[in-house]
C-alpha cells in the first residue's frame, strides 16, 4: 500500500510540475519587455511565421528568392542603368554641341568672306598671293566694314556666341514608363489581370498563370527573350505562395532554367518594404493585421474596409524617391534587431580596434630605438 501511495504521490507531483499555464487571450499580444539572444519564444515565432508566409515542399525543382535579395538587385540595376543612360545622354550632348559649333563656324566664314582663305591652291607654282596657300590676307579699312555691308552687326554676333556657349538647357524626358535598358531580371506577376491592373511590383509584367495550360504560344514574348539567356534571370512572385510554387514547378519541367520564385510572394515584400516596391493599392491579404485592442468590435460595428484603391500605373522604373525608400528598409531589415548581439558586436569591434592601437603603439615604440637598460 505503502508503494502504491508513493507512486501515485510522485505521478501527482510530475502532473503539478508539467501542467501549463492557461493563457489570456486579453494579453496575448503583450510583449515581454527583456527579449535579448536566443529564445524559445523567438524560435516558436520564427517557425509560426514559416508556416503562415511560406509554404516549402521538399520536392521543389526550382529556386527561391529572398525579399531581401531581390532588393538589392533592384537596387543594383536601378543604379547602374541610370548611370549608363546618363552617361549616353552626356555622350550625345557633347555630339550635339560639337556639330552645332562646326556649324556656326562655316556660316559665320560664309557670311564674313573668310571661306575662300582656309583653301590651299591645288598648283602651288600657279599661287599669285598670299590668300592661294591658305594665309590670312590683310585687312583694309574697307575689308572691316564688310560686315556693315553685308548686313552683319554687333547683335547679330552677340546672339550666334550665346548660341554656341550657351545652348538651351536640355528637357527632361520622363522615362517612368519606359523599362530599363538591357536589364538582366525579368519580372513577372502570374495573378490574373485585374489584380496586377489593381496592384504590382513597379517594372513587372502580367504573365497569368492560365497561360501554361496552353498546348501552344503558352510563353509570352518577354519570357522568351529571357528564357536560359546568358547573365539573365526570370522572377515569378504571386500574393502569398499560392499560384506561384505551381507556376515555377511547370516553367522548370519545361526547360526555363534561370527561373526564381520571390518567397513568401508580395504579403512578406510588402512586410519588410512597405514603401517603394509597389504601384497601386495593396490587396487586403498583403495589408498589415490590426492588432487587437482594449475594445473589441461588437457585432453591430462595421467591419473597416480599405477606402486606398488606388489603381496601379504605368510604372516601369523606381524614382529616385522609391529607391532612396528601399535603401533605407534595406539597412534597417539588415540590422539584427536583436539588442544584445548588437551590444555584443559593438563591443568586441572597440576591443579589436582598442587591442589594434595598443599593438601599433608598443610597435612605434620599440622600433623606434633600442630597448631601454639601466646603467
Amino acid at each position: 500500500m505503502s508503494a502504491s501511495r508513493a507512486s501515485s504521490g510522485g505521478k501527482k507531483r510530475s502532473d503539478i510540475m508539467n501542467k501549463k499555464i492557461p493563457e489570456n487571450p486579453k494579453y496575448k499580444h503583450v510583449q515581454s519587455t527583456i527579449d535579448t539572444g536566443a529564445s524559445l519564444t523567438k524560435y516558436m515565432k520564427k517557425i509560426e511565421d514559416i508556416r503562415a508566409n511560406y509554404k516549402y515542399r521538399r520536392d521543389e525543382i526550382f529556386k527561391r528568392m529572398k525579399p531581401t535579395t531581390f532588393a538589392q538587385l533592384i537596387l543594383q540595376v536601378a543604379n547602374i542603368s541610370n548611370m549608363e543612360e546618363e552617361a549616353e545622354d552626356d555622350a550625345r550632348e557633347i555630339d550635339v554641341q560639337s556639330q552645332q559649333t562646326q556649324s556656326t563656324d562655316l556660316e559665320l566664314a560664309n557670311i564674313r568672306g573668310d571661306a575662300d582663305t582656309s583653301r590651299v591652291s591645288p598648283v602651288p607654282s600657279l599661287a599669285l598671293t598670299e590668300g592661294d596657300y591658305g594665309q590670312n590676307e590683310v585687312e583694309s579699312p574697307r575689308s572691316t566694314l564688310q560686315s556693315v555691308i553685308r548686313g552683319m552687326g554687333e547683335v547679330d554676333m552677340t546672339a550666334m556666341d550665346k548660341a554656341t556657349h550657351n545652348p538651351p538647357p536640355r528637357p527632361q524626358v520622363d522615362k517612368i514608363d519606359q523599362p530599363y535598358k538591357n536589364s538582366p531580371c525579368l519580372v513577372l506577376d502570374i495573378r490574373d489581370e485585374d489584380s496586377y491592373k489593381q496592384c504590382h511590383i513597379i517594372g513587372a509584367y502580367n504573365y497569368q498563370s492560365a497561360m501554361l495550360s496552353r498546348s501552344m504560344n503558352s510563353f509570352s514574348k518577354e519570357l522568351l527573350e529571357y528564357k536560359n539567356a546568358v547573365g539573365k534571370i526570370i522572377i515569378i512572385y504571386d500574393e502569398d505562395e499560392r499560384l506561384a510554387p505551381h507556376a515555377a514547378t511547370t516553367l522548370v519541367e519545361r526547360g526555363v532554367d534561370n527561373l526564381f520564385m520571390l518567397s513568401g510572394g508580395m504579403k512578406v515584400l510588402s512586410q519588410k518594404f512597405p514603401d517603394g516596391f509597389f504601384t497601386g493599392s495593396l490587396p487586403p491579404s498583403c495589408q498589415p493585421a490590426q492588432p487587437e485592442g482594449k475594445t473589441p468590435r461588437t457585432k453591430n460595428t462595421p467591419r473597416a474596409v480599405p477606402t486606398n484603391n488606388t489603381p496601379a500605373g504605368r510604372k516601369m522604373r523606381f524614382t529616385p524617391d522609391d529607391i532612396q525608400k528601399i535603401q533605407n528598409q534595406l539597412d534597417e531589415s539588415l540590422i539584427p534587431s536583436d539588442t544584445g548581439s548588437r551590444l555584443s558586436r559593438m563591443s568586441t569591434n572597440t576591443s579589436r580596434n582598442s587591442q589594434a592601437s595598443m599593438t601599433s603603439r608598443t610597435n612605434n615604440t620599440t622600433v623606434g630605438g633600442k630597448p631601454w637598460k639601466p646603467t
